[in-house]
């Protein structure tokens, strides 16, 4: 597993699991709280094996998931959780080749699910207006090897170049003022997802989509429990990933196809 990347992870007391995301190299060690780890010790090791630290400690080591990166991704601003993500893939009904714009792209981490679901034959578009978080999502995009990214530092306010997308996911703060020109660059009966903060961003956000033409708007929000077993209990555990944003979803309405809808009634 030489250079790759690994997921140490080391028990508490309380059986809490720390997760550490290290890129493995000869003559690096990682300090712990339980101890020192030598990455050159991994090297050659299969996946799901234990090694010990320099105090004794236990310590378990996996191959990454991609929810591992999107939790330990670096970043500058906050991230599209992993509860979100899945649920706003699925929702999108984007699947393997198909293409996808996203606005926002911000440290990568919804990038990188993106990616992954999209594989080798699809293709995301993906615009971010800060430099720094372009910067920060191009290190995170090289780092796991994707190919199926184009990153483009630009306000996609000032235009979309991309046409015909599968679908568009939206993380900005105003995704209402983009829907007139999304509308324009989806497929028919593509969608949009957007992910956005607070109340009165949705009402926005339903209001102008409505408007534009989009339709079986859906609003969801997710939130995600994790518990905790051993042999006396189990129970919550009393930090959860609550509120972190609510997803707007809607299609594509062919305007044409109503219109004429509309005149054989009337008739």
């Amino acid at each position: 597993m030489e250079d790759d990347a690994a997921l140490l992870v080391i028990y508490g007391k309380k059986g809490r699991p720390k997760k550490f995301l290290v890129k493995v190299k000869r003559g690096k060690v990682l300090h712990t709280h339980r101890g020192a780890i030598d990455l050159s010790s991994l090297i050659g090791k299969e996946w799901g094996c234990l090694v010990e630290t320099s105090k004794g400690e236990r310590v378990e080591v996996h191959r990454p998931t991609i929810a591992d990166h999107m939790e330990k991704i670096g970043r500058v601003t906050q991230i599209i959780y992993p509860k979100d993500a899945g649920f706003m893939i699925l929702k999108s009904g984007v699947k393997p080749g198909d293409t996808v714009i996203e606005i926002g792209t911000g440290s990568g981490a919804f990038t990188i699910a993106l990616s992954n679901f999209l594989g080798a034959e699809g293709r995301i578009y993906s615009y971010e207006l800060r430099k720094e978080s372009i910067e920060i999502a191009e290190r995170n995009i090289k780092l796991l090897r994707l190919n199926n990214v184009v990153l483009k530092h630009k306000d996609a306010k000032e235009g979309i170049d991309e046409s015909d997308a599968d679908a568009v996911f939206l993380d900005i703060p105003d995704p209402w003022e983009l829907l007139p020109q999304v509308y324009e660059r989806l497929k028919p009966n593509g969608k949009f997802v957007a992910f956005v903060p607070s109340c009165e961003q949705i009402s926005k956000t339903v209001n102008m989509a409505r408007e534009v033409g989009f339709g079986l708007i859906e609003v969801h929000e997710i939130l995600d429990r994790e518990y905790e077993s051993d042999e006396r209990r189990t129970r919550p555990l009393p930090m959860m990933v609550g509120h972190t944003g609510f997803i707007v979803i809607g299609r594509k309405i062919s305007k044409e196809v109503a219109v004429k809808g509309s005149e054989e009634a009337r008739a």
